[in-house]
């Protein structure tokens, strides 16, 4: 579908272009000249955001995240849908595969703004473009941050948390690397895609804060994600440590006792004991005083009780 957005006095034009047959797409580049190479570029869903210039023509491809993603995507293809966008002094063409909620409020908004004079409309233009493709990453960020304090208070089985699932660990760490990569390169096309023909620089400084703490953000979590990957595999490696601990000391303790039952096992004829009255009695309270001394032994060295880290922390709970 090849929709006029609005068209200035002056001739000033934007064409949306939704879902195209590669008729309707030959059309649209007959009539405005557009390269080949950048139209079957439109066609290729594997780009990354880019920005090139072809004598009076700027080709820019854009990505968006896509609000009907799956929960376990993890890939750019499958969390972002790509924009293309033709430009020069006199129109904007925006190619598209499906239609998206933020191009039809940003549809809306300009058919509204389009009677009014602006001295720099392509930037303006181009300059909205871009900045309400990067507000696409706003909300998944936030999603994603609160995602990661309930995985967080899962790990230390806080109330409220999610039970951590290294499986989800993984997935939101992917998000995370998504979600940085896609804002940086958003983020460096706004100085490629304003020339001279620049709006206001307060808006453009506005942009360029949106993408950089929008970087800032998704950065700060594939860290923090990370970090508590590391983390939850400390503790599963401190809690396997400890069943290794307590298997040990009981293979201490019964230890003698195994010594003591093989050396009284054993079948030779002539074994002093074996006649002996209170030899019974004498091997039990062998084993029972081996028994006493490995315990002795340990407690005083503190194997028996909690581990030194688990006692600094109690200490420190108790002592703020």
């Amino acid at each position: 579908m090849v929709e006029t957005v609005f068209r200035t006095p002056g001739g000033f034009t934007w064409i949306d272009v939704i879902a195209p047959s590669r008729e309707e797409l030959e059309q649209v580049a007959n009539q405005y000249h557009l390269h080949p190479t950048s139209v079957q570029d439109c066609l290729d869903p594997e780009h990354l955001p880019k920005f090139e210039r072809i004598e009076n023509t700027g080709f820019t491809i854009l990505r968006a995240y896509d609000e009907s993603a799956l929960a376990h995507a993890d890939t750019i293809q499958e969390l972002t849908r790509k924009v293309a966008v033709f430009s020069s002094p006199n129109w904007v063409i925006t190619v598209h595969r499906v239609d998206q909620p933020y191009l039809e409020k940003l549809r809306a908004r300009w058919r509204a703004r389009s009677s009014g004079a602006d001295a720099h409309l392509l930037g303006s233009l181009m300059l909205d473009i871009l900045k309400s493709t990067l507000l696409t990453f706003e909300r998944p960020i936030d999603q994603s941050l609160d995602e990661f304090e309930r995985l967080e208070m899962g790990v230390f089985d806080a109330q409220g948390g999610t039970p951590f699932d290294l499986k989800l660990g993984y997935f939101l760490k992917r998000k995370a690397f998504v979600f940085k990569r896609v804002t940086k390169l958003l983020s460096d096309l706004l100085s490629k895609i304003l020339t001279q023909d620049a709006p206001d620089q307060a808006q453009v400084q506005d942009v360029k804060e949106l993408g950089d703490s929008l970087y800032f953000y998704s950065d700060d979590l594939l860290e923090s994600v990370h970090a508590l990957l590391n983390l939850h595999l400390s503790i599963a490696s401190q809690r396997t440590n400890e069943v290794v601990r307590l298997l040990t000391i009981f293979s201490v303790f019964l230890l003698p006792l195994n010594v003591i039952t093989g050396v009284y096992g054993m079948n030779f004829e002539h074994m002093p004991e074996l006649k002996w009255t209170y030899g019974y009695g004498f091997a039990l309270l062998l084993m029972l005083g081996m028994l006493a001394a490995t315990y002795i032994g340990f407690r005083s060295k503190g194997w028996l009780g909690r581990t030194n880290w688990a006692n600094e922390n109690q200490n420190r709970n108790r002592n703020p």
